[in-house]
């Protein structure tokens, strides 16, 4: 079940919810990326989908219950735009961990007083914590807690999803902070160098956290993963899901919202387009 990223998600989906997996394109590409940060040849990844992609069930859910699958002592801080949505993913992993099928494959004790959605631990044989978890907003508190160890091997990762509200994307003011956390606080709880990033998310600005960083922002390279919702062609990116008429129709109904949220093109506030 570990083989694969795709087929371990594809797996505890079932399990999960008691429905298949259906899987598009589009997972598998995300899966091939998030193995090459499992298996270190990336070391910051940005992924930019449109809404109802699975993002979150691949690169939260599946990739804290996966990594402590590999390694017990991996560390995860995982971030979204409120600390409720960032908790509720965190306990989707947790459930998972907890799952009679999980255990039954890898047997790993969740340390008694770890009742907290947003931060919880695995315990070794000697019920010492070792691996785990801790979510939280963007804007939150993430002092006291690093992802990763100084290691070789996958120990962990910073998990960004969606650090920015929709609502808040036309706020330059909200944008910095988002921007402005990442530079000061966010990078910094890495407890190596070599601890991944990962940020997922649709796009909402041409200056938001993916649009920052990818200028440059923080003075690094990052891989970058990019599936707008209609592709060159012409063609739904997932028929199946989103019909091409469905997708037409919104593009229709709010073009600046599509172009951002559902094409990952978002325009420049002031009216031309991001180039």
């Amino acid at each position: 079940v570990l083989r694969d990223h795709l087929f371990f998600a594809r797996y505890f989906f079932k399990v999960r919810e008691g429905v298949r997996f259906r899987v598009n394109w589009h997972h598998k590409r995300v899966c091939d990326a998030l193995e090459d940060v499992i298996q270190g040849k990336i070391k910051r990844l940005i992924i930019n989908v449109p809404p109802g992609s699975s993002k979150t069930e691949l690169a939260v859910i599946t990739l804290i219950s996966r990594g402590l699958a590999i390694n017990p002592r991996a560390r995860f801080l995982h971030l979204s735009y409120s600390s409720e949505l960032a908790e509720l993913n965190s306990a989707k992993a947790k459930e998972l961990v907890l799952s009679t099928e999980y255990q039954s494959l890898f047997p790993l004790p969740i340390k008694s007083d770890s009742n907290a959605r947003g931060r919880w631990n695995v315990v070794g044989e000697d019920g010492v914590s070792i691996g785990g978890c801790y979510a939280t907003s963007t804007l939150g508190q993430v002092t006291g807690f690093r992802a990763g160890h100084m290691a070789e091997g996958f120990q962990g990762a910073i998990i960004i999803d969606d650090p920015l509200k929709p609502q808040d994307s036309l706020s330059k003011t909200k944008r910095d902070q988002v921007n402005n956390a990442y530079i000061n606080t966010v990078q910094s709880r890495k407890a190596s160098p070599d601890t991944p990033v990962i940020v997922i998310m649709q796009r909402l600005a041409d200056e938001d956290l993916t649009g920052f960083l990818l200028g440059g922002g923080d003075g690094h390279e990052w891989h970058h993963v990019k599936i707008p919702a209609i592709n060159d062609e012409g063609e739904s990116y997932w028929a199946d899901k989103e019909p091409i008429d469905t997708l037409l129709k919104l593009k229709e109904k709010g073009n600046f919202t599509f172009e951002g949220q559902y094409q990952q093109n978002p325009y420049v506030l002031g009216g031309e387009l991001l180039r």
